[in-house]
């Protein structure tokens, strides 16, 4: 005879834990994340008899453990990670080449007694102007970049060396000092007569700046370890290093502006010592180009066309090509000089056919 229906529901209600267990699904049994996985812990009580917590929620599950620090590393984040840190001194680089190359055209303009935007010349004409005579201070650049590089890598290996960080920390000391004593000195000469030592006055500036703020990075790394405390605040070593390379960056700018002063000076005075050897330009227009300058002649022509009757044409002799920029020829005359002579701008148009000999 069968059990009624509620006898058996209370019958099923009072199962034991061994028998729930038994009827559980596998993943509530299994634990872990594999078959291979330990079994948890039997033992639901302390060692001082309190029981055991059951871990709920997110505790319960198994984290992954996370990768080791260096496991993306790869050739191309490290080759990412040297292009930026490359990055500010390229673009440094590229505007210093920029700032030379107008520098030096507008100081030869207005020695030759124009205006350096009469020439129309692009960002790539002032850079491609600057190469060929910056091409060897950016080499002496770099080689003492390298050095620098070369001697700090010692220096770090060395403040690993206890023995070493009294000699370490006197250095930067000395070297803090005179970097600062060069610093003032130069931004003294530089106050009381300009003029004075105009190419080594910013340098001095720039490489003093420079000197001082390694002296001083190196005297602090090779100091005594202090007990754990307040540092600066970060703000602070933020400002520290825009000042210092705000200093270097302007100081670098005033030496390429009087090099620039240097050197464009010096191409006008090549371009009046060599104007014989530049190309002769003869130009002929159907209109008279009303140039007056000494040397010049204009001679009238009669020319035969296709069709049998005669053209007028002019041809103008004694100019010499200058450069050609902005849709414009630029000529001076034959015993040009930058204090005696003018320079002559036409337009580089199909109504003047020009020819060039030497």
């Amino acid at each position: 005879m069968s059990a009624p229906p509620e006898r058996r529901l209370a019958t099923g209600a009072r199962r034991g834990p061994t028998e729930a267990a038994s009827t559980a699904s596998p993943t509530e049994v299994r634990s872990g994340d594999g078959p291979g996985s330990p079994a948890p812990p039997t033992d639901t009580h302390l060692a001082d008899g309190s029981p055991r917590p059951v871990p709920t929620g997110e505790a319960a599950v198994p984290q992954a453990t996370a990768p080791p620090p260096d496991a993306g590393d790869s050739p191309m984040r490290a080759a990412v990670s040297v292009l930026t840190t490359l990055g500010p001194p390229l673009t440094i680089a590229t505007a210093l080449m920029f700032y030379f190359g107008w520098a030096r055209s507008d100081v030869q303009a207005r020695y030759m007694g124009l205006d350096v935007s009469l020439f129309g010349f692009s960002t790539q004409d002032y850079v491609l102007q600057s190469i060929s005579t910056l091409y060897v201070p950016l080499l002496a650049t770099a080689a003492l970049a390298l050095g620098w590089l070369a001697l700090h890598q010692r220096v770090d290996r060395a403040l690993a060396q206890p023995a070493a960080r009294p000699t370490l920390r006197l250095a930067g000391r000395v070297a803090l000092d005179a970097g600062l004593l060069a610093a003032a000195g130069a931004v003294l000469v530089a106050v009381l007569d300009r003029n004075r030592w105009p190419l080594a006055v910013p340098l001095v500036l720039a490489v003093g700046t420079a000197v001082a703020a390694y002296g001083g990075w190196l005297a602090g790394a090779a100091a005594d370890p202090k007990p754990p405390g307040p540092a600066g605040a970060p703000w602070q070593r933020a400002l520290r290093a825009l000042l210092v390379g705000t200093v270097i960056t302007l100081a670098l700018f005033w030496e390429m502006s009087v090099y620039a002063g240097v050197v464009g000076r010096g191409y006008a005075l090549e371009l009046a010592r060599t104007l014989p050897s530049r190309p002769r330009a003869t130009a002929f227009s159907p209109t008279p180009l009303g140039i007056e300058a000494p040397g010049v002649h204009e001679q009238r022509l009669l020319v035969s066309s296709v069709g049998g009757r005669d053209e007028v044409r002019y041809r103008t002799t004694g100019l010499r090509f200058l450069v050609r920029s902005g849709g414009r020829l630029f000529l001076v005359h034959d015993g040009w000089t930058p204090r005696r002579g003018m320079v002559i701008v036409l337009p580089d148009n199909d109504q003047v056919r020009w020819q060039f000999s030497r």
